[in-house]
């Protein structure tokens, strides 16, 4: 399928207009609420998520390619997005449209130089699913071998072409108007999404990757990998083993059979911890529609064309960070964060780390409320770490962290009280019970205890010759007494400006008395300009930044 110039150009400018249209949907609300009340904002952006995400989703489905695979990711975020947004955003799992069958037989003839009744004794017009690059077929073999058949869409390539260009349209714009590329580095990632596009549009690499995944996975019996069939595989069709299962997202089925949701949940995060730890390469691609379980439990993992691999020494780091965070030592937390490029290095790390471990605590942990005293102190370490902008996003890490965020949608979907830390301390410590043993605990406090001999009279020395010369600052927080000079000001500012409004009042109204119509005008004028301002005065204040990237929303909400 060709697409001619006028139908790319229309795509083009339909996917940039898309985005355009959802960032001024949103950001417009800081200007619409100065002349509606309070709470009209926060309903207003309530119906937008509802009503933004109706509007991506009809988009994706009208136009297919790239925009149905962001829409996928997406309907898994149940930490950034709302329930509303998810709920319209997860029709994109099954609503993608059928390509027809006269051309997926053409796709199929021209790939295998002949016939499809050829290829294959049986074929299913009907196809089992229908996603953003292909869509499968089931099928028989001549020697009645249950098959799945996954074939590319005509004219796909083109299609993921245009809609590269217009993302990548879409972030120059997002860096013009907004500092996020201060938090992430787009044009990296951009350059990794595409080149992961690419690959993925090769059906025999992603067959490799399956068998890479099967091998790693072999003594595992409760995880299946459908077996390739490379006679009946070309770099556009891939012929594969038939499953079937249980879409894990799908409760009421798993209900219906007594599969236990958390144990698939514990099974999931057991699958990846592996993957990633372990065997450094992993499946990039979580969305529900290519995790199924069968009626015995065992997990079903399809689509490995959205692949991940990660060197010997960052799998070591992250193995080191994974323990401390299962033993909750979040001041090493932050110290392999800053190691891995996550955090700054000259950030300080005294209110990172408090903000790190009530953070994780909450998202990862046992996901408890927080008491209002926590609650406060959360939101101003946050506010530091947010707008001091501390956080960056290694471009190696975008798609680790995509299949990990995904992943924590589909965990706390199947069980919405997961401790992700206490799931994975067993596992971490029986993938390498050496890292948790008694000479280790003792070697690192004796190392600790031996560091602290050596740095401590250096400190003492140094801290005493400041109090000697006088150079010793206590620094203590102010923000009280800030916040107390800063009411006593306006609180002056608007009494000036109520004086000036009764005197500019009484002049106008003497002016009238007086016939001096003009000039009363022109002081009744000056009136009201003093009385916005003054209504503008008594505003509570706010600093004025730059967008930011969404706020993560509490489980459950």
């Amino acid at each position: 399928m060709k697409i001619d110039q006028r139908s790319g150009i229309l795509r083009f400018f339909t996917v940039v207009k898309l985005f355009i249209d959802i960032f001024w949907a949103f950001y417009s609300l800081k200007i619409k609420r100065l002349w509606h009340r309070p709470s009209w904002a926060e309903e207003k952006r309530r119906q937008l998520y509802i009503t933004q995400a109706r509007y991506f989703r009809e988009t994706a489905v009208r136009l297919g390619g790239l925009l149905i695979k962001l829409g996928q990711f997406f309907s898994t975020r149940v930490d950034i997005l709302p329930r509303a947004s998810i709920d319209e955003l997860t029709g994109l799992q099954d609503e993608v449209p059928a390509v027809a069958f006269t051309a997926i037989r053409e796709v199929i003839e021209e790939e295998f130089s002949r016939p499809l009744e050829q290829v294959f004794k049986t074929f299913d017009f009907h196809p089992l699913a229908s996603a953003s690059l292909g869509q499968v077929h089931r099928a028989v073999l001549h020697d009645d071998g249950q098959v799945a058949v996954k074939i590319q869409r005509p004219g796909i390539n083109e299609l993921v072409d245009i809609d590269l260009r217009a993302l990548h349209r879409v972030i120059s714009l997002v860096k013009k108007f907004t500092d996020w590329n201060q938090l992430i580095d787009f044009d990296a990632i951009f350059v990794e999404f595409k080149e992961t596009l690419e690959a993925e549009l090769d059906y025999v690499q992603e067959g490799h990757n399956a068998e890479t995944i099967a091998e790693n996975s072999k003594d595992d019996k409760q995880l299946i990998i459908p077996a390739i069939y490379w006679d009946y595989t070309t770099r556009r069709v891939l012929t594969m083993e038939y499953l079937q299962g249980i879409k894990v997202t799908d409760h009421k089925l798993l209900q219906q059979y007594g599969i236990d949701r958390q144990a698939v949940a514990s099974k999931l995060l057991h699958t990846y911890v592996k993957q990633i730890l372990i065997d450094g390469f992993y499946h990039a691609d979580p969305h529900p529609g290519n995790l199924f379980v069968t009626r015995e439990s065992q997990l079903i993992m399809v689509d490995f064309g959205m692949t991940g691999s990660i060197t010997t020494s960052l799998r070591e780091t992250l193995v080191e960070l994974v323990f401390a965070l299962v033993n909750r030592d979040y001041e090493r937390v932050t110290r392999y964060l800053k190691e891995l490029g996550f955090i700054r290095f000259d950030y300080d790390n005294q209110a990172l780390n408090r903000a790190i471990s009530i953070f994780l605590e909450e998202m990862v942990g046992k996901g408890q409320d927080l008491s209002q005293l926590d609650l406060q102190a959360l939101l101003h370490d946050l506010e530091t770490l947010l707008y001091e902008q501390p956080f960056q996003v290694p471009a190696n890490f975008t798609f680790l962290g995509r299949a990990l965020g995904t992943l924590y949608g589909i965990c706390i979907d199947l069980d919405p009280g997961i401790s992700f830390i206490d799931v994975a301390k067993p596992y971490v410590e029986a993938i390498a019970p050496e890292k948790s043993s008694v000479f280790r605990i003792i070697k690192e406090r004796s190392t600790l205890i031996a560091n602290a001999f050596l740095d401590i009279p250096p400190l003492m020395e140094r801290a005493l010759r400041r109090v000697d010369r006088g150079e010793f600052n206590l620094t203590m927080p102010l923000q009280n007494i800030n916040d107390a000079v800063i009411q006593n000001t306006r609180a002056t500012r608007s009494l000036a400006w109520s004086i000036v409004l009764g005197f500019s009042l009484l002049t106008g109204a003497f002016l009238l008395v007086n016939g001096k119509e003009t000039m009363a005008a022109c002081a009744l004028v000056f009136s009201l300009i003093v009385f916005m301002l003054l209504l503008r005065g008594n505003r509570p204040p706010s600093r004025k930044r730059a967008p930011h990237p969404p706020v993560m929303i509490k489980r459950g909400k």
